[in-house]
C-alpha cells in the first residue's frame, strides 16, 4: 500500500502562477527611485506584489513579493529591502535581489519567483 504524506514538505512552497502582464513607464516621476541602479520599488501585481530591481543600464528584474516559505500564509510576503537585501519578516526570510532572488537565510529554500523582464523605448514589461 502507498501512504500519502501530505504535511509541510517542498510542495508546500510553491508560489501560486497568477497572470502578469504589465508595463510600467519607468521614466515617469511616480517611479523615480528606479532610476539609479541597485534601487528597488513595490508595485502592486502578481500575487502579493512586485519588486522591480534596476539591475544594470536597462536591466531590470521583476519578482512577486510572496515569501516562498509557506506562502500561502497571509503574512508570507516581502515587505523591506535593506540595498539588495529582500526581507520577510513572518519567517525572518531573506532573499537577494541582486542574485535571482536566491536565499540568503532561511527557513525559505526556494528563491523568489522572477517574471519575465522586457526594456525598450522607456518602458519596462513585465510578464509571465
Amino acid at each position: 500500500s502507498l501512504l500519502s504524506l501530505s504535511s509541510c514538505n517542498d510542495s508546500d512552497d510553491y508560489i501560486q502562477n497568477v497572470y502578469v502582464n504589465i508595463e510600467v513607464p519607468v521614466n515617469q516621476p511616480e517611479y523615480s527611485d528606479l532610476d539609479a541602479i541597485g534601487n528597488s520599488i513595490f508595485i502592486t501585481g502578481g500575487v502579493k506584489g512586485i519588486i522591480i530591481y534596476h539591475a544594470n543600464v536597462n536591466d531590470y528584474r521583476a519578482f512577486d513579493r510572496n515569501c516562498s516559505f509557506e506562502p500561502s500564509i497571509q503574512c508570507s510576503y516581502i515587505d523591506s529591502i535593506n540595498s539588495t537585501i529582500a526581507s520577510c519578516n513572518c519567517c525572518s526570510s531573506k532573499f537577494l535581489i541582486d542574485q535571482n532572488g536566491i536565499t540568503a537565510n532561511g527557513p525559505a529554500l526556494r528563491p523568489l519567483k522572477e517574471y519575465y523582464t522586457s526594456f525598450s523605448g522607456g518602458i519596462l514589461k513585465i510578464k509571465n
